[in-house]
């Protein structure tokens, strides 16, 4: 079954980065609740653009998170923060990215060891973060190295997320094409590896980004992607998800379609 991320906490809007900035919990707890609401079983926190008050702010946004029912999902490319956030979340968690780096693998290794709770950790597959020359096999031989430095330090494979990189169509109209080839030979060498995936990455840059999410979505979920991060608050991306998954024969009885049905009809009803 696929994993929700809901991403409109991204420090990357700068509504949102003003309300970081101004440490806004009451706006953090709404967004949370709504995306709780909309199928997120994960809250992606990134609060990078913070610079030194990123630490600060998740001591105080994770716990509160946690307390409503939700997982995080922590984005930092500061390994110090990644390390702090295991240490702060009472409840299994993310962490990522973080590119095939051996020193900073090995600290985050150390972290998650002396940690009781299950912590995943996202597995960049490149090496330099500078790197967009990015290609299926190039990938697939940095994620055969991954996992290997992984297994041996004792992550187990269940706890390893696969992040086979999307980059924007507007850079290269292959880019999709990219991600889903890279996505299918993930699937075929790591059949134990989940995978995961910002969807939202794709149409960076674009007109209408909420109708090429929502066809890749579907793309992406029929070649086996397990954790899915996208902004559920869009109504395009539900409906994506729900039909989808009926389509391909992951609703039993079509249950969560009918409901999904029932749910809009009732909506409208309340409307008029």
């Amino acid at each position: 079954m696929i994993t929700i991320i809901g991403n409109s906490l991204n420090s990357g809007n700068k509504k949102v980065l003003d309300k970081m900035n101004k440490m806004d919990v009451e706006f953090i707890r709404r967004e949370t609740q709504h995306q709780l609401a909309n199928g997120a079983e994960y809250i992606e926190l990134n609060a990078m653009p913070l610079l030194h008050q990123e630490r600060p702010f998740l001591r105080k946004v994770i716990p509160m998170v946690e307390d409503l029912g939700a997982r995080v999902f922590v984005r930092s490319e500061n390994i110090a923060t990644l390390v702090e956030a295991i240490e702060i979340a009472r409840n299994e968690l993310i962490v990522g990215d973080i590119e095939f780096n051996l020193e900073k693998v090995e600290a985050i290794c150390k972290a998650i060891e002396a940690s009781p709770k299950t912590v995943h950790i996202v597995a960049l597959t490149r090496e330099d973060p500078r790197d967009n020359d990015i290609y299926p096999e190039k990938s697939l031989l940095v994620a055969q190295r991954y996992v290997d430095a992984l297994l041996d330090r004792g992550i187990s494979r269940k706890q390893i997320l696969l992040d086979p990189i999307i980059q924007p169509l507007e850079e290269n109209f292959s880019h999709g094409k990219t991600f889903l080839k890279t996505l299918d030979l993930f699937k075929m060498d790591f059949p134990q590896v989940k995978t995961i995936g910002n969807l939202t990455d794709l149409s960076y840059g674009l007109p209408r980004r909420f109708m090429l999410t929502a066809y890749f979505l579907s793309l992406a979920i029929s070649r086996g992607l397990d954790y899915i991060v996208l902004n559920v608050m869009d109504k395009s991306v539900q409906e994506a998800t729900v039909s989808t998954l009926s389509i391909i024969g992951r609703d039993r009885n079509l249950q969560n379609y009918l409901k999904f049905c029932r749910n809009k009809k009732e909506a409208r009803q309340r409307q008029i």
